[in-house]
């Protein structure tokens, strides 16, 4: 006769919810992948129909673009999973992004302004909101 154990198998920690600003960051983080990965074929439709007088310096902006993608969608799966070391990489960021986007405010296309330095802001933000942190902190 063959003893059969009736104690059920172990279950595993269930986390809380996601916070729904939390769920939000993570889609405003992979907008900013596509727009990197949308200037990149930009630069490179530039190279290719319009030839460019650096062609090695376009090539160079184009990997810098995709690594940079790879890297934030990275950080944004990380953020999706809750944590703690995507938050600081995502945080830098924001900054060099909300860099880039004040000069289009005075000398270039302030919608272009708007697309780079809204989500920065609202992301930035949102990280240090004291339900994401209590999420994706240690």
């Amino acid at each position: 006769m063959l003893l059969v154990p009736s104690a059920s198998p172990p279950k595993l920690p269930t986390l809380p919810p996601r916070p729904p600003l939390l769920t939000a960051i993570v889609v405003l983080v992979g907008f900013e992948v596509l727009l990197l990965l949308a200037g990149a074929v930009y630069l490179v439709h530039g190279l290719v129909v319009e030839g460019s007088s650096a062609p090695v310096a376009v090539v160079s902006l184009v990997a810098l673009a995709l690594l940079f993608a790879a890297g934030l969608g990275f950080c944004g799966w990380g953020l999706l999973r809750r944590s703690a070391w995507a938050r600081s990489p995502v945080v830098v960021w924001q900054v060099l992004q909300v860099a880039a986007g004040v000069p289009a405010f005075s000398g270039g296309s302030p919608w272009t302004g708007i697309v780079l330095v809204l989500p920065a802001v609202v992301v930035g933000v949102g990280l240090f909101t004291p339900r994401v942190s209590q999420q994706v902190g240690r």
